[in-house]
């Protein structure tokens, strides 16, 4: 099995820009820009759904802002160039809109991979250090309290070996405050940075919602006390509901969370959908291909899942029923084949998008509480499908003249097939139900939860 995770690599972040994949070149064309007109002290909060790929998003324009910024010696000169003439041509109205692109320093800091770190202002020094010096490098040997030692070095020229006594101290920012003031400290570091390497520096804060509420907390707080240069912009891609449950985690559950996060972002925008039809193409996921992969389009549609989540979805309903719902060798003649055949259609992919949604509204569907994702994903569909169901003296056309005939809703359908699935008990005096011409028995609901399980006979693990 092959992941279809769009991974941020260095090749991927550049082949999708290069082509497009995902339709979100024009949105990375105008943060671009946005970030080219800010003037002063100013934090961004990029939100979206975990799984969107606000990460991705955010690596891709620092590779844009890097691709601009002469000052910096480590890139491929013609990689350079190609993103910089993909960038030129990502908005139908390029010649209108695009400025001239001042050079800066960006860096990306994933919050959530340092939380275990003393304090956010020693871990965020160090990853600038890491992403801007070519010339400066760390012994594998060295721990944090002297690698902290010599980040401050770094920028002081002091001699820090009476420092690194006092980062054992969990007040150790206090004592640094007695050599000299972080905060001057801070403004010289990033001063000097500015002065060699760019007119601005960007910061891209990423994974704040899933970090420690008091790593979450202290981090904003440090940042909104010692990070007041004008030339800074920082960029926050956050969830904002969850940033918000992490801040009331710390500061209890009356806490205006949304009101202290006001304070620390001066914009919020909001990361736009990606095209699900070239995403599909993406993933090689053809919605449109046969009756299953178009019930799994819809499904996706209707949960609105996030990137993360469609190839999760994918992967697991092609491992699932891909081979059965395909291979057109398998004979569903016979009644109770009939009913395989349909559950393995449509119901399986609506059982697998509810266990990715959520736990409780998959526990309530198969356990005969509420039909409502059934009937909302296929009520709609064409009503020539559920033929198959009908009796003899039922029709689904309302303009059926004939007396003798019960004219039924394609949802009152549904919900007998729904009853016949996962609510009908099935005494010894009635092993299997017919609805129209096909049938469904006792076994059914567990052989549905098998199939989905992935630990059925129509498992197929060498999908690609």
């Amino acid at each position: 099995m092959k992941s279809l995770e769009l991974q941020s690599t260095k090749a991927n972040l550049f082949n999708t820009f290069e082509k497009d994949t995902i339709d979100r070149n024009k949105d990375i064309f105008h943060f671009v820009n946005l970030l080219n007109y800010i003037e002063d002290n100013c934090s961004i909060a990029l939100d979206g759904e975990w799984g969107c790929g606000k990460t991705f998003f955010v690596k891709q324009v620092k590779m844009v802002l890097d691709a601009y910024n002469e000052y910096i010696d480590f890139h491929d000169e013609a990689e350079s160039i190609r993103v910089r003439a993909c960038f030129e041509k990502s908005h139908p109205k390029v010649n209108d809109l695009l400025i001239d692109i001042q050079p800066q320093i960006s860096i990306y800091y994933d919050a959530w991979s340092n939380d275990n770190d003393i304090d956010p202002i020693l871990s965020l020094v160090y990853v600038i250090l890491q992403s801007v010096s070519t010339d400066y490098s760390f012994k594998q040997k060295h721990d944090y309290l002297k690698i902290a030692a010599s980040i401050i070095d770094f920028f002081t020229g002091k001699n820090t070996t009476v420092l690194t006594e006092s980062f054992k101290r969990s007040d150790f920012l206090e004592s640094l405050k007695n050599q000299k003031d972080v905060h001057n400290l801070v403004t010289d570091f990033l001063e000097s940075l500015l002065i060699e390497r760019g007119n601005r520096l960007v910061i891209f804060i990423d994974e704040l919602d899933r970090c420690k509420p008091s790593y979450s907390v202290q981090l904003l707080e440090r940042i909104k006390h010692y990070f007041n240069n004008e030339r800074i912009t920082f960029a926050f891609s956050i969830n904002t509901e969850e940033l918000q449950h992490t801040i009331n985690r710390y500061y209890g559950d009356g806490f205006d969370s949304c009101k202290y996060l006001d304070r620390f972002f001066d914009l919020k925008l909001s990361l736009p959908p990606i095209n699900l039809d070239k995403y599909f193409e993406y993933i090689g996921f053809n919605s449109s291909d046969n009756i299953f992969d178009f019930i799994c389009g819809k499904v996706i549609k209707q949960y609105h899942f996030e990137m993360r989540e469609i190839v999760k979805f994918v992967r697991l309903t092609k491992i699932a029923a891909y081979k059965p719902t395909h291979d057109y060798r398998y004979d569903w003649s016979f009644p109770s084949q009939k009913g395989v055949l349909f559950c393995l259609m449509y119901i399986v992919p609506i059982m697998i998008g509810l266990k990715i949604k959520s736990h409780s509204l998959f526990s309530s569907f198969i356990n005969g509480h509420d039909s409502s994702p059934m009937i909302e994903i296929l009520s709609s569909e064409e009503i020539s499908i559920y033929k198959q169901f009908l009796r003899q003296n039922e029709t689904f056309d309302p303009k059926e003249n004939n007396s003798s005939l019960l004219h039924i809703k394609p949802e009152d359908k549904l919900q007998e097939i729904y009853n016949a699935l996962f609510v009908e008990l099935y005494d010894k005096n009635e092993t299997q139900k017919y609805i129209g011409s096909v049938s469904f028995n006792k076994s059914t609901r567990a052989y549905l939860l098998r199939i989905i399980s992935l630990l059925s006979d129509f498992a197929d693990f060498d999908i690609k």
